[in-house]
């Protein structure tokens, strides 16, 4: 009968199932066409509004502002005057952004403060990914969700009903951030015309339009990360970066250039966004009807849906990029031409010799205008450079570089796994030796390594910069799965007859507890009624009348695994006869072939268990990234843990089987160092390609935790599995290195073929032969002889003498302790005896050989070397 295909079938569904989630969703939503141009028309109209402004057409009543001060609004989503947002802190926010400016460029004498000259002290290109932390600020006013009519602000939009707190909302006092900016050196950059000296000369005369991703993780109060989009426009000469979320209830986008530090900055925002926004309109206006998603949208997902748009707290963003180190360079000149140069050679490339690329530095100052609070970076000068350094990261050409090189170290360590694996699977090539290996601990090697290979291959579809560098780690973690998944299943096949040897064993237990419940049951219910006698009044049959019908004989079913003694086995347990006879009735042979053992698992059907367990790994690591830090660092840790834990299966192995090692030492230590060291890289260093927090503490422990396995294996390969374990925790096993004993007659007496020494009672010849390698000493009058002949007379003291007999695998004198009748062995227990025994093997059929000899032997065959008797597995 064929085997059953539904374990390819769920692997296949689980695979398409996991394609099907990690494609990227790039395609447009289904909205209605009514809905999307609603929008495209609230947006060109805020695009009017952006091009008819001028610096000042945006003024907010200030606290500070006298009684009768007359104040200015736009007809934009969330400036208006009835929207209710907390513009009182406006000039609270461009106060704060002056400061951060100042803190790292003084301004110029005679000129606005916000104008520092031409900072081409710092990178002029901000692409990169920085990191540091943030402290929260409450506004002046308190705003709450329910302060807010939203159908006022933003009408004809579905909003969801019932909501009483909005996302993006950090609560607490401090927490971290990542921020990933992005700029097209292709892009559009708007630049004062020569002509206008005055402001060709001033930072505001170049900007460009940007890009930035934020992750906020809120520590304090435990709530998560949050993730968001900002758009808006970056002036390289001032290096500061002002950006902005958009949605439905704020056209960030469209008031950007009133948050400008002044009335230069607020002319080039405003001439580059009336170019960038319009072009953006107008192809948005001829796909309006195939992709009515929105450009600016603060989702990093994608485009909201108008059906059930999300109410998030709305941002406006200001970076301050820090001047590089002055000391790099004689002058002013001299360092820019430094700067150009460095930019230019990370862009493209060419060999010319960077001595180091500096990080890229930057604070920030976020206001959030309708949950009214500040989040600011974490530096000097209100704190120390101790508690933090504002944001530091590196420049997108570094970050791809060293990922690379990570990539690339990491495919070497793959490679590495495969070649001890590799070495190993000769090593363990006979049935004697893969019986010795835990299964699991194969598993969990097999499943980290088709976990890795799942990663790199989704990854390398979408990292166009890091392709190759992705492909080798994808081909290095494919070929170390299946060289571990082929050495997994014929461990899976070698151990076979050990699981169907436990399988009957349960089943003769269910059988013998049913058969005697209903033995109990009959003798408990009445007789049964005899049968008639047949009638009296019935005529002999004629002589040539045919013989009458024989009842039919129940068919006897052979078991498919042929094992029919197996089968006789289990009807002698349930209580039938050993072969069906006529008088067994039907229902006995179908309740026995009921009762049989379930099919053996398959090896393909565990493999349909490993894609369903790693894909569901997959699945909760993923949401794990955006869970508090206390409980996203619990689970990494815990996952590590239980990664690195692979040689406690093989402990427990080697104590069920009294078996002492599996493995080579070089696979085992090979194994757990190469496993650690992608740990370490993102446990110990600061700059990751993570950004990851180094904890020295939880790696301590993880590296002390595979140390100390490793120290178990090494104490039951040199004293024995079960040194120091109860016998009545573990299993019956045959002692291959029992304490022998003269007196030891229940046992079967001593080894066959020990001979007594020439001072021992029976008086056998003397045997005057070298002395077994196996304990290193020579009997020829030298000082190691007579260390010998010194040992032995201690031995005499303490009750024991030396026999001698030849081992019949290498042909060399084996001398074995033995025990005197009547006396103790007081290191029959402890660590010398157990070294001591260390140096023969008995077999249950009562032969000795040397521990190497037998070793050697039994890792072909498990027969004894001299009668052939079926031996049992180290």
């Amino acid at each position: 009968m064929p085997q059953s295909q539904d374990s390819f079938r769920v692997i296949l569904i689980v695979l398409l199932l996991f394609w099907v989630l990690i494609s990227p969703d790039n395609g447009p939503s289904i909205t209605a066409p009514s809905i999307a141009a609603a929008r495209l028309a609230r947006q060109r109209h805020a695009h009017s509004v952006l091009n008819t402004t001028r610096w000042g057409d945006f003024a907010p009543l200030m606290p500070a502002d006298p009684a009768g001060t007359a104040a200015h609004y736009l007809n934009l989503t969330g400036f208006k005057e009835n929207d209710g947002y907390a513009w009182a802190d406006l000039q609270h926010f461009r106060d704060r952004c002056r400061e951060s400016s100042r803190n790292a460029y003084p301004p110029n004498t005679g000129r606005d403060d916000w104008d520092h000259g031409l900072a081409d002290l710092t990178w002029q290109n901000a692409t990169g990914t920085v990191h540091g932390e943030w402290v929260r600020r409450q506004g002046t006013v308190v705003r709450h969700p329910a302060d807010y009519n939203l159908t006022d602000i933003a009408p004809g939009t579905n909003w969801p009903a019932g909501y009483s707190e909005w996302g993006r909302n950090m609560t607490g006092d401090y927490g971290k951030i990542r921020l990933r900016l992005e700029e097209d050196s292709s892009g559009v950059v708007f630049e004062d015309a020569d002509g206008d000296k005055d402001r060709a000369s001033r930072s505001a005369s170049l900007v460009r339009e940007t890009s930035a991703l934020v992750i906020f993780q809120d520590e304090a109060s435990g709530a998560g990360s949050w993730n968001m989009r900002l758009y808006g426009v970056h002036w390289p000469r001032q290096g500061a970066i002002l950006l902005s979320t958009t949605s439905e209830k704020f056209a960030g986008i469209f008031g950007l250039p009133h948050f400008a530090p002044g009335p230069d900055f607020f002319h080039s925002s405003q001439m580059l966004l009336n170019q960038t926004v319009g072009e953006v309109l107008r192809k948005k206006a001829r796909s309006r009807f195939t992709d009515p998603s929105n450009p600016w949208s603060s989702t990093v997902e994608g485009s909201e849906d108008p059906w059930a748009l999300s109410l998030n707290c709305e941002y406006v963003m200001y970076l301050q990029l820090h001047p590089i180190d002055s000391s790099r360079a004689a002058s002013r000149e001299g360092l820019s031409r430094l700067v150009d140069e460095m930019e230019r050679e990370l862009r493209y490339p060419t060999g010319a010799p960077i001595k180091s690329i500096p990080d890229l530095r930057m604070s920030l100052v976020a206001w959030s205008p309708d949950c009214s609070y500040y989040l600011e970076s974490k530096g000097p000068p209100r704190y120390s450079s101790a508690d933090g350094q504002h944001l530091v990261g590196m420049k997108e050409e570094v970050f791809i570089y060293r990922v690379k090189t990570w990539l690339l170290a990491f495919a070497a360590v793959l490679m590495g796994q495969t070649w001890l694996l590799k070495a190993q699977m000769k090593e363990s090539s006979t049935p004697s030796t893969i019986g010795r290996v835990s299964f699991y601990t194969g598993s969990s090697m097999l499943l980290a390594d088709g976990l890795v290979v799942a990663g790199a291959s989704v990854w390398s579809l979408s990292a166009t910069n890091m392709f190759l560098p992705c492909l080798m780690v994808t081909f290095a973690a494919f070929m170390s799965m299946v060289l571990g998944g082929a050495f997994l299943n014929d461990v899976y096949k070698i151990q076979e007859p050990e699981r169907r040897i436990r399988e009957r064993e349960r089943v003769r237990e269910r059988e013998r507890d049913r058969s005697n419940a209903n033995s109990s049951s009959t003798r408990a219910s009445p007789p049964a009624a005899a049968p008639a006698a047949p009638p009296t009044n019935t005529l002999p049959r004629p002589v040539t009348a045919p013989p009458p019908p024989r009842p039919s004989s129940p068919p006897i079913i052979i078991p498919s695994d042929q094992d029919i003694d197996a089968e006789i086995a289990e009807n002698l347990a349930a209580g039938a006869g050993a072969i069906p006879t006529a008088g067994t009735t039907p229902s006995a042979t179908t309740t026995t072939t009921a009762n049989r053992p379930p099919r053996a698992t398959t090896f393909a059907s565990i493999t349909g268990r490993f894609v369903i367990l790693g894909t569901f790994l997959i699945f909760l690591s993923a949401a794990a990234s955006s869970w508090p830090t206390e409980i996203r660092a619990l689970y990494i840790n815990s996952l590590a843990f239980l990664y690195l834990s692979l040689w406690v299966p093989q402990i427990w192995r080697n104590l069920q089987r009294n078996s002492r090692r599996a493995f080579a030492w070089r696979f085992m230590i090979g194994q757990s160092v190469l496993r650690l060291l992608p740990l370490a890289y993102f446990y110990l260093p600061e700059e990751n390609i993570v950004f990851g927090e180094p904890d020295w503490r939880a790696f301590a422990v993880l590296a002390g935790w595979v140390w100390l396995q490793l120290w178990v294996l090494a104490f039951q390969d040199v004293l024995g599995p079960r040194f120091g374990i109860p016998p009545s925790w573990t299993p019956d096993a045959w002692d291959y290195h029992p304490v022998l004993r003269e007196d030891n007659l229940e046992a079967g007496g001593l080894p066959i073929g020990l001979v007594t020494s020439p001072s021992g009672p029976g008086g056998s010849p003397v045997l005057d032969r070298v002395r077994s390698w196996s304990l290193g000493a020579a009997d020829d009058g030298s000082s190691g002889g007579a260390h010998a002949r010194e040992r032995d007379k201690d031995r005499e003291r303490r009750g024991m003498h030396v026999r001698c007999i030849d081992c019949a695998i290498c042909r060399e004198t084996l001398e074995v302790p033995v025990v005197r009748a009547g006396a103790d062995d007081p290191s029959a227990g402890g660590v010398a005896g157990v070294l001591a025994r260390r140096a023969y093997m008995v077999t249950p059929c009562r032969h000795i050989f040397h521990t190497k000899c037998l070793e050697g032997w039994l890792r072909f065959r498990l027969q004894c070397p001299i009668c052939r008797e079926e031996l049992p597995p180290l």
